[in-house]
């Protein structure tokens, strides 16, 4: 089994959608533990039914302290995506900034 680079991984920002804020990953499990769910995209329709089967665990995940948190590629759907009520994950959902500075596949792995 490999393992994930976090220090590569927790270097990437991602804006959160809600306030602008631009935040480093890394500082969403600096205090809590998360489960981060990526999105292909915030429009597509598997993404939204996967988004609603794994905010079920919300509850249960925030009753053991444990962050539920969303991130999709790019803003283009986020509006429809919340007013559609898919993710119960934490109060904001965040969006990679910049695509071509994420950590490549290749670097995850120890």
């Amino acid at each position: 089994m490999s393992s994930v680079n976090l220090t590569s991984l927790g270097a990437n920002h991602v804006k959160n959608t809600t306030s602008g804020e631009m935040v480093e990953i890394g500082s969403l499990w600096r205090e809590q533990t998360v489960v981060l769910f990526f999105l292909r995209r915030f429009g597509c329709q598997v993404c939204r039914w996967m988004a609603a089967e794994v905010s079920k665990l919300e509850k249960d995940l925030k009753a053991n302290g444990v962050d539920l948190i969303g991130i999709g590629p790019e803003e283009t759907g986020v509006k429809e995506f919340k007013d559609g009520g898919f993710f119960k994950g934490g109060e904001d959902l965040l969006h990679i900034l910049k695509p071509m500075h994420f950590v490549p596949l290749s670097q995850t792995n120890a």
